[in-house]
């Protein structure tokens, strides 16, 4: 869940609270059982309950990276300079698409490279953001997405 810094946040705290509940329920070995089964299926599908289901297409196939792009802008940036910039669900689903876009086009370009593949991405997404949360916020944005590529590169070799 590293390549996901808004739903590690989420499942975090509901973790915490599931271990709190989970004593609760000490004479209830099964209720605890399904309280963790549930947990953990949640945990693997990613379900976050502000995150829409734009990310699973007709097929089934779930785009974790789009939908972990989606919850940067979330987990960086205070609602209320999404909202002063019109940045709805839709809007960020779009950015959460055009983002992975970029991202996917600079790792194919440069798989051999990774400085260059990080620069095309910094540049792609300044281009890409910078209108709509400002230079500092986009700089600050296209780092989590490269910390994000970097992980799942690593993972992937």
């Amino acid at each position: 869940m590293a390549d996901d810094p808004y739903a590690q946040e989420h499942f975090s705290k509901l973790l915490k609270k599931a271990i709190e509940d989970a004593k609760a329920m000490f004479d209830a070995p099964v209720k605890q059982y399904m309280m963790f089964a549930d947990f953990e299926q949640d945990v693997k599908a990613r379900k976050v309950p502000d995150v829409p289901n734009e990310f699973i297409d007709e097929s089934g196939k779930h785009n974790k990276h789009a939908q972990a792009y989606y919850g940067l802008f979330k987990h960086l940036f205070d609602p209320s300079l999404l909202e002063e910039n019109g940045l709805d669900k839709d809007t960020l689903v779009s950015f959460a698409y055009a983002i992975d876009d970029v991202v996917d086009k600079a790792v194919a370009v440069n798989s051999l490279n990774p400085s260059q593949m990080e620069k095309d991405i910094k540049v792609g997404l300044l281009k890409l953001l910078f209108k709509a949360i400002g230079t500092d916020n986009a700089k600050k944005l296209s780092d989590e997405v490269i910390r994000i590529t970097r992980h799942g590169i690593s993972r992937s070799h």
